[in-house]
């Protein structure tokens, strides 16, 4: 499992490739990322969207409402 810290929306997508890559080359099943911004309900699905869209992700989902979302990815 990778922990990954993300500080704001505007990084959002690029940080996240960025880390699924890195886990997907050291072989890891999942990653955390932990939000440090708000998120609105409307915006919840959009980011899981966004993030589905990568090839490597397996699946995603939101852990404590809109603080951790944790992406699996294939391996």
């Amino acid at each position: 499992m990778m922990n990954t810290r993300i500080y704001s929306k505007r990084g959002f997508e690029q940080t996240v490739n960025n880390a699924v890559a890195l886990a997907y080359e050291r072989r890891k099943p999942s990653i955390d990322f932990l939000l440090l911004f708000s998120v609105k309900e409307t915006e919840k699905e959009q980011l899981l969207a966004t993030i589905k869209e990568n090839p490597l992700i397996l699946t995603a989902q939101w852990r404590f409402d809109t603080v951790i979302m944790t992406v699996y990815v294939k391996t």
